[in-house]
């Protein structure tokens, strides 16, 4: 092997290593979800149920709040937060306890479990169009949830964000509309949330059974 080769090789060999000290890390914006210990969230809630059954249609407002409140080891020795969910009507005072839920990032997704079923939230780094199966994890029907918009400003409830970003899973047709967006803010975490499941007569297009809500945050620590 002559010199040139050698020598030629070894430029190589450093370049690449120079570039591997020098290439920054990923940043994979695990802040927008974050987890930690005493975390809460306090969330109002505006809810519509209707029937056909019942030829009804119900409305509640009640605040959710998500507190943290410990971690501990899953079935796959995971770090998991466990999140004790309490509800409050509005008439009430008193936080009334209503379940457990868990919460974990992995390198990738960032994961909710509830009533043992787990679904991906979350996708990291979050990139604009970025899509996934929310059900991946559950033997529930597939939902294609995608990135719609990045790093934007969002105000709600007299709170305001410099950056969020919004995830929505859409499956609409004549007899059935499926709606969900979710809106992330960085160091916060869930701030809103509008759902929206409902069957729909195909002559009139009217809600025949079905629900929809939204959860806007209105306190945090």
């Amino acid at each position: 092997m002559s010199k040139a080769i050698i020598i030629l090789g070894c430029i190589l060999t450093l370049t690449v290593l120079s570039c591997n000290k020098d290439s920054p890390a990923i940043d994979f914006k695990y802040n927008f979800y974050p987890l930690a210990l005493q975390k809460v969230l306090i969330y109002d809630v505006d809810s519509t149920a209707i029937s056909s059954f019942t030829n009804t249609t119900r409305n509640f407002k009640f605040q959710i709040k998500d507190s943290v409140a410990n971690t501990f080891i899953d079935a796959t020795n995971r770090t998991a937060f466990r999140i004790e969910r309490y509800k409050k009507l509005q008439n009430e005072t008193v936080w009334k306890f209503q379940k457990t839920i868990s919460r974990l990032l992995n390198t990738r997704s960032a994961q909710e479990n509830i009533g043992n079923n787990t679904f991906i939230r979350l996708v990291f780094p979050p990139e604009l169009g970025t899509s996934w199966n929310g059900n991946s994890k559950n033997s529930s029907l597939q939902k294609e949830f995608s990135i719609t918009k990045i790093f934007d400003s969002f105000s709600s409830n007299n709170l305001s964000f410099s950056k969020t970003i919004i995830t929505h899973f859409e499956e609409v047709n004549l007899i059935r509309e499926d709606i969900e967006t979710y809106t992330y803010a960085q160091d916060v975490g869930l701030i809103a949330s509008d759902v929206r499941a409902v069957d729909v007569n195909i002559s009139n297009q009217r809600i025949t059974n079905g629900f929809f809500y939204t959860m806007k945050l209105v306190a945090f620590r």
